[in-house]
């Protein structure tokens, strides 16, 4: 038994792995990088949690009363962590564990996994319509309760997106290529690195993106709609 799985469960704002970087009325957000071959102790989480990868990690889970899990995550996915899930994780192979869990903390009903699956062993809820729009739009639903949603948003080589909604505020965070983003957020053509994030309120003045570079770039969209 590796030492990830012994000692008292901790809740997830003590494990020490996991970086507070935005409390706000509806969400923590952590930084998330373990190094090769270390563990994320056993925790506890509290709130329903998405957990953004990063990068490409090979890892064994471990669920008290369930036998170890060993799983391939891939850069990009997206993972419902539920209220009251416990576990601890180790990293298997010798790259760097990098992810974002955004802490949802409004109560959340009627979750559903959209066009991916992110909760896990559920069906997909992603009409036909949907599906081809996501080809052509660059934006993929991930996501949705009542209360929130998380989009996968590309942005194309030398092209630019449009963030911030007029009605609801949003996180926006960088996935896997640097981007610059201008608007109240930074000066014109300011950085943003995969793993950034940005909280813009819902009415606020509209942020810029722009992919200077010759690859496909992705951003999350978390927009939450409080009732």
């Amino acid at each position: 038994m590796f030492a990830a799985q012994t000692g008292a469960v901790m809740p997830l704002a003590s494990e020490p792995h996991h970086h507070l970087s935005l409390h706000n009325e509806y969400v923590n957000v952590y930084q998330v990088q373990v190094g090769p071959h270390d563990s994320v102790l056993l925790h506890r989480h509290d709130f329903d949690a998405i957990s953004v990868m990063l990068n490409d990690s090979q890892v064994t889970v471990y669920t008290p009363g369930k036998p170890e899990a060993h799983r391939k995550l891939v850069a990009g996915q997206i993972r419902l962590q539920p209220r009251g899930y416990v576990h601890s994780t180790t990293i298997d192979g010798d790259t760097t564990y990098r992810n974002v869990t955004v802490e949802l903390l409004l109560p959340q009903e009627g979750e559903h996994n959209l066009c991916s699956e992110v909760i896990p062993d559920k069906p997909l809820n992603c009409p036909a319509e949907e599906a081809a729009k996501s080809q052509t739009r660059g934006a993929q639903l991930q996501f949705e309760s009542d209360e929130s949603s998380a989009n996968l948003i590309r942005v194309l080589p030398h092209q630019n997106v449009t963030i911030g909604h007029p009605n609801y505020p949003e996180l926006v965070l960088a996935l896997d290529a640097d981007l610059t983003i201008d608007g109240e957020r930074g000066s014109p053509g300011s950085s943003f690195h995969s793993g950034d994030f940005v909280w813009l309120e819902a009415g606020k003045a509209s942020e810029l993106l722009k992919n200077n570079g010759d690859k496909e770039s992705h951003i999350v969209v978390f927009t939450f709609r409080p009732r």
